[in-house]
């Protein structure tokens, strides 16, 4: 008597809607990280499944949801963990800056103007720590800061950039 044979896994239409929108929205450079990783796995592996044993296809030939789980992967690799113990005490919903976080152009940040909080973009690192902004008021046009340093604390202050809260 011989085990019936499982049907294949079908995923859910809006799994893969889901996946195609990742990678149609990805950056290049995060699918060249994607793509090192799952190399990084094959040559771990043998460039075999260590589930199935099959022989890995090239990252393209891959299914459009295994692509985007490294995608995943690669957006994640750089997202600070921080276990409940390494959380420092302070007010509730006070922000925790991640550990080692650098600046660095492309990143996204919270620019003080006041009383008001702005989105922004780092457009370049200067040699003396300092930032240059893309800061995007709300509801209003983009403004170009520059030499923008960091707020001393968690704590935002007008004319410094801060961390995004993690949510």
């Amino acid at each position: 008597m011989s085990t019936p044979t499982p049907a294949p896994y079908t995923p859910p239409p809006e799994l893969i809607t889901a996946a195609e929108k990742a990678l149609a929205q990805a950056s290049p450079g995060k699918l060249a990280t994607a793509l090192t990783l799952y190399t990084c796995y094959g040559g771990v592996t043998g460039g075999r499944s260590a589930v199935t044993g099959a022989e890995l296809p090239p990252f393209e030939k891959c299914s459009t949801l295994v692509r985007a789980g490294w995608l995943a992967v690669a957006e994640a690799i750089n997202t600070p963990v921080a276990s409940v113990a390494a959380v420092p005490a302070g007010p509730v919903g006070a922000p925790v800056v991640p550990p080692g976080q650098k600046p660095s152009i492309g990143r996204a940040v919270h620019y003080q103007d006041g009383n008001l909080v702005c989105a922004a973009d780092i457009t370049a690192v200067n040699p003396d720590g300092t930032v240059d902004l893309l800061v995007k008021p709300p509801r209003e046009h983009t403004v170009n800061v520059s030499n923008v340093a960091e707020a001393p604390t968690a704590s935002p202050k007008s004319g410094h950039w801060n961390w995004m809260p993690r949510v």
